[in-house]
């Protein structure tokens, strides 16, 4: 058809408007915002805790070590100087980890040992003064109450001598003998990142005053004690009694950490796998450091529960009378309670549906319930990723694959069917009793878990058959490759290839029975575990994963935010004077007098070349910005000020080359 027919509607010539409903309830964004905060706080004290005992057992074995060295020291003779006991702390790779690791080797120095503690860096020595004037600051403002009038007085006159440089060691012993410390520990945190001229100076030094100063030197090591040793020169090697210590690395306590935090079986609240992917990503591309790891849990935390009204929920004993009925609507509009009313409904149960909609009560009994089965359905899935780690452990598996890795898949609903779990199950069937039986032991090591296979049982019927077993060779089963045999046929003159099963013995068939039943409940239990928890009814409480907010903060981009600000302030200012000429919102709209003076300055900027002239440039604004004749001065003002924000920015900087003109240093995009 060419036409269609069609209508003319004349509304009635009236002034009258329809009356505007009133909105009676305000959303109230903030609301119970102090019991949510109170639950957060609740939350991530117990997260905190767990975070603090990972560290402190990662280090506990480098930190008792170091210390014993310390202790061990303070036990030894000065009087004649041989050398000093000096610490090779290999920290690793992860520069940003360094600091915290000794910030707690300082703190368990001065509690156990009667031992003063100085940590310096780089960049408080940049020559020996310096060095030794910073260390003596650190240890003058250690006194104790009765020593405060002391204080500062570095650089005060003695009546039986003369007066002490402020970098002398001379106030350093005045200090040793009030303190009474057994030892004098001096750390260097980045000792790469010093002159070797200067640690050869510093180790000469110290070895000089040693009858006097009773010394022990921490050297803090990102590489390997070998490249260390070798930047000595001269003696300073013979002054060193040394001794290596090495430092859990950086991602081994990231590791730790995620499977006390994320993967545990035992917290309130999760994060989902795409914000866990992001975290460990930035943990690894950008950053190593333990810290930034437990700031990005707490924001997300932090996010959770001051932005999702319905984690109220998560309350321990919460009662129907503490809650708002706010609460009830906007649970009523997560996505979760949407597809769970849609799944009764097909199901027939409209009448559930209805009490769900209209009665509180019910809906909060429902919701407690749920998030109760929710939070054990989570729990059992952890559980399950850490049976993978055990089994592929104790199977000597030679792809290890970390916790982390098997969580997020697991949480993002690609465990089951995939080539990771497959290649688990088959080494099991494939497992010999020796190797069963270590897998057998590694289970049963997890404490705390509710784990439904009995162990017990097959470790008892595995008992009794190596029992009879009277040769050092373990029982194989069936599915080991060892017991297939190659036969070679010819056929017309063609040879076939065909793989035949060998004689088991009847202790191998009643191993490999025991090994296949062992197979099928673990298939069964993987099965029942490794659910997708996204689909669980109220995961938006049990479950916080959203990127957007995380990624703004932890991996910002300064750069383009600014770049988009000049070139389209339209997006950010709201309004239409900005825009094209048409009050729209291209992001190549022309100039405008309207818009900001420093975007009409970018503008013309990304126009120009390397070299801007001035004048120029001022030409081509007093004229798209300048429309008053009598107001040359205040365009003027608006164009230095533009240049000069500009230059703040670091867009523009003065050239060189020719007075009148302007280096530009960036271009959009580069």
């Amino acid at each position: 058809m060419e036409y269609e027919r069609c209508y003319i509607y004349t509304p009635p010539e009236t002034d009258e408007r329809a009356p505007k409903r009133r909105r009676i309830n305000k959303a109230n964004s903030q609301a119970q915002l102090q019991e949510r905060i109170q639950i957060y706080r609740e939350t991530w004290f117990h997260q905190q805790e767990r975070i603090q005992a990972t560290l402190e057992e990662a280090d506990r074995v480098t930190l008792e070590k170091i210390i014993n060295f310390v202790s061990a020291s303070a036990q030894t003779d000065y009087a004649e100087p041989v050398s000093i006991p000096t610490g090779l702390v290999i920290a690793g790779p992860s520069i940003a980890s360094h600091g915290p690791f000794f910030e707690r080797l300082g703190r368990k120095i001065k509690d156990e040992t009667n031992s003063a503690y100085f940590l310096l860096n780089s960049g408080d020595s940049s020559n020996l003064k310096t060095f030794l004037k910073n260390l003596i600051k650190k240890a003058m403002s250690r006194v104790d109450a009765d020593d405060e009038d002391d204080l500062g007085r570095i650089g005060s006159s003695s009546r039986n001598g003369p007066k002490l440089l402020d970098f002398d060691l001379g106030h350093l012993q005045e200090w040793h003998a009030r303190s009474r410390a057994d030892r004098i520990v001096v750390a260097i945190q980045d000792s790469e990142a010093f002159d070797a001229n200067l640690l050869v100076e510093i180790i000469e030094l110290f070895y000089s005053w040693l009858d006097r100063l009773p010394f022990v030197l921490l050297f803090g090591i990102a590489t390997s004690a070998e490249s260390f040793e070798d930047r000595l020169t001269g003696k300073a090697p013979r002054y060193l009694q040394g001794q290596k210590f090495n430092v859990t690395q950086s991602d081994e306590i990231i590791e730790k950490l995620f499977s006390a935090t994320i993967a545990s079986t035992d917290v309130s609240l999760r994060i989902g796998p795409n914000l866990s992917r992001r975290i460990l990503e930035r943990q690894k591309d950008h950053v190593q450091n333990v810290q930034d790891f437990s700031d990005s849990l707490k924001y997300a935390y932090m996010s959770h529960f001051y932005a999702n009204y319905p984690s109220l929920f998560l309350k321990q004993d919460i009662t129907f009378k503490d809650l708002p009925p706010d609460v009830f609507e906007a649970t009523r509009n997560l996505p979760s309670f949407r597809r769970r009313v849609e799944d009764m409904l097909d199901s027939g149960r409209a009448q559930e549906v209805r009490k769900l909609l209209d009665s509180d009560q019910y809906l909060f009994e429902n919701i407690v319930e749920h998030v109760q089965s929710g939070q054990e359905v989570l729990s059992a899935l952890s559980t399950a990723g850490m049976v993978i780690v055990r089994v592929r452990q104790a199977l000597q598996m030679s792809a290890q694959v970390p916790l982390s890795s098997i969580w997020i898949r697991a949480a993002s609903g690609e465990m089951m069917g995939s080539p990771l779990l497959r290649e688990t199950m088959l080494s099991i069937k494939k497992a010999p009793s020796d190797r069963l039986a270590q897998l057998l032991s590694s289970l049963e090591d997890l404490e705390g878990i509710d784990f439904p296979v009995d162990l017990k049982a097959y470790r008892k019927d595995l008992d009794e058959l190596n029992k009879d077993n009277t040769t050092s060779t373990p029982l194989r089963s069936q599915h080991d490759v060892r017991n297939d045999n190659l036969r070679t046929t010819v056929v017309a003159q063609k040879v076939l290839l065909s793989k035949h099963k060998a004689a088991l013995s009847e202790r191998d068939k009643a191993y490999s029975e025991l090994v296949g039943h062992f197979h099928d409940e673990l298939d069964t239990y993987f099965t029942t575990a490794f659910i997708d928890p996204r689909a669980l009814f109220l995961s938006e409480i049990l479950m916080y994963d959203l990127k957007s907010p995380h990624t703004e903060v932890f991996q910002p981009k300064p750069r383009f935010a600014i770049e988009r600000a000049l070139a389209s302030p339209h997006d950010y200012l709201g309004c239409d004077c900005c825009g094209d000429a048409d009050g729209g919102r291209d992001a190549d709209a022309a100039l405008s007098a309207t818009q900001p003076a420093t975007a009409i300055i970018y503008r013309l900027y990304l126009e120009s070349g390397s070299l801007i002239n001035v004048s120029d440039l001022w030409s081509a604004f007093n004229a798209l910005a300048g429309e008053e004749e009598d107001a040359e001065s205040k365009t003027m003002a608006l164009f230095q000020r533009a240049i000069a924000e500009l230059k703040y920015l670091g867009l523009l900087k003065p050239s060189k080359k020719k007075i009148d003109h302007a280096a530009k240093v960036m271009w959009k995009g580069l």
